[in-house]
């Protein structure tokens, strides 16, 4: 009777010798998703201890990310560190229909993703946010690792990516409320982007399956090409669908609203590769790029004119992440061999910018009480420096000069105007908006100070808003930097 409730057990550990007479006692999908959910566990056990749990976490993810930069994907086992235990690198995991397993580009993916989670997970040691942020964010982590691992299902992979945006969708509600339950709407709307996209990508599949009974009808290859076009617009959130993310900065605490929406952007430019790569008629036998390219840019003027009437730090703060997001859709509307590898850099600037933002606004979040204008006005005189990175971080997704999103943003804009200028001014006049939003936030911090009882930054924030504008500004004074993750994560991509 209690045979079949241990078959998935012994299916995931798929013992089997080698030649060499070691014995396989994990394949890798099972050790990297199987430990994320197993560190999950334990620190949910451990959450009221949250520097603990965070500090596990940081060091857990570093080491991760440290063994799969050191991995060779060549060979074909490799024993695992302090264990003696061998891992199998090319056998797959199936179960009920999925298969998963290592892909040349897996290992790329999986290291930028356990990045951006060590970082969230260091600034969280010293900046509290929610005693559910840990656990939760290594589950959702778990999930975005099986999301890059599969390659077999009951439909093709990229099909499959919006259902599972679904699932990771509600994971993340959870992580971005972080027991808040005064505004639960904002984290609610990742769900609809890919509840609309997923049943368009089922009926775009039904349509593929047909092309080949006639190839010379073009109906299901042009149907295909629309469902898959709109469906594919729908997860990207541009202008209507925007609302997710001006109202999680908003609401959610600053570094896990960062996080969740790095990796769930993350998770869409993969995507939108691999549905190019994988069903060229998208581009050749629908709108694709001009609609791309009309979304990109009604999003970013529309958040650029938002921002510049913006108050909240939190709601500025999104919509120059929007506008920034906006702008990386237009790249990727443009058919050039040199668009990707920027929109990659420019991605990486993204994150670069919005966790140094993050890091400033969680601690001004943490002495202030409330974002009204009076609470605001002055708190830079107190909080130097956490107010500069914050400031510092925002200009950085809006391209202003000596931020870490200029080098791109210029890179993007002299792209676009190659084709068409007026783009690219319309883009420019938006940028201004945003960053006029920034300049009158600034006067109010750096203002007459309205609450005297408002407590100086404590040296451990200071020494992380130090970190990360040193970062900031490394990157915009030597870009070049990141040539090399930009290069792994082009080649993880299929560049």
């Amino acid at each position: 009777m209690l045979r079949p409730l241990f078959t998935p057990l012994s299916a995931l550990l798929q013992i089997q010798p080698l030649n060499g007479g070691e014995t396989i006692f994990y394949t890798f999908p099972v050790l990297v998703v199987g430990s994320l959910l197993v560190m999950a566990m334990a620190t949910f056990l451990l959450r009221t201890w949250e520097r603990v749990t965070a500090a596990a976490a940081t060091i857990f993810t570093a080491t991760m990310a440290l063994w799969l930069w050191r991995l060779d994907p060549t060979t074909t086992a490799q024993a695992l560190p302090l264990t003696g235990r061998v891992i199998d690198l090319r056998a797959p995991f199936t179960h009920l229909g999925f298969r998963f397993e290592l892909q040349p580009g897996s290992v790329a993916i999986l290291i930028t993703i356990l990045l951006l989670a060590t970082v969230a997970f260091a600034l969280a040691f010293f900046i509290s946010q929610g005693s559910s942020f840990v656990p939760f964010t290594l589950a959702l982590l778990a999930g975005y690792s099986a999301l890059s691992l599969l390659t077999v299902g009951p439909l093709p992979p990229p099909l499959l990516t919006p259902l599972a945006l679904v699932l990771l969708s509600c994971v993340s509600a959870f992580v971005l409320q972080a027991g808040r339950l005064s505004e639960p709407t904002g984290p609610l709307r990742f769900l609809i982007p890919p509840v609309l996209a997923f049943p368009l990508f089922l009926v775009a599949q039904w349509y593929i399956e047909q092309m080949p009974l006639n190839p010379q009808d073009q109906g299901p290859v042009e149907s295909a090409a629309l469902l898959l076009t709109i469906g594919l617009l729908f997860l990207l959130a541009p202008v209507p669908l925007h609302g997710a993310m001006p109202a999680t900065m908003e609401s959610a605490p600053p570094i896990v609203s960062t996080l969740v929406t790095l990796l769930y952007q993350l998770a869409l430019l993969h995507l939108l590769f691999r549905l190019v790569d994988l069903y060229p008629f998208m581009t050749t036998d629908s709108p694709f790029e001009l609609w791309l390219t009309w979304a990109g840019l009604i999003t970013t003027v529309w958040a650029g004119l938002a921002a510049a009437g913006a108050i909240h730090p939190g709601r500025l703060w999104g919509y120059a992440a929007l506008h920034d997001w906006g702008l990386i859709l237009m790249l990727l509307a443009i058919p050039s061999p040199t668009t990707w590898p920027l929109a990659l850099f420019l991605f990486a600037l993204r994150a670069a910018s919005m966790l140094t933002a993050a890091a400033g606004l969680a601690v001004l979040e943490q002495h202030i009480q409330g974002f009204g204008v009076a609470n605001l006005r002055g708190a830079g005189n107190r909080l130097p420096w956490n107010s500069a990175a914050f400031l510092l971080g925002g200009l950085g997704l809006t391209g202003f000069p000596l931020s870490a999103g200029f080098t791109g943003h210029w890179a993007a804009l002299q792209i676009i105007a190659a084709g068409d200028w007026r783009p690219a001014a319309l883009v420019l006049l938006a940028s201004v908006g945003a960053i006029w939003g920034f300049v009158r936030l600034t006067r109010i911090l750096f203002g007459p100070l309205q609450n005297r009882l408002l407590l100086r930054e404590q040296m451990p924030a200071v020494a992380v808003a130090l970190v990360m504008l040193l970062v900031s500004v490394a990157l915009a004074i030597s870009p070049q930097l990141l040539d090399g993750p930009v290069r792994s994560a082009w080649i993880a991509f299929g560049g």
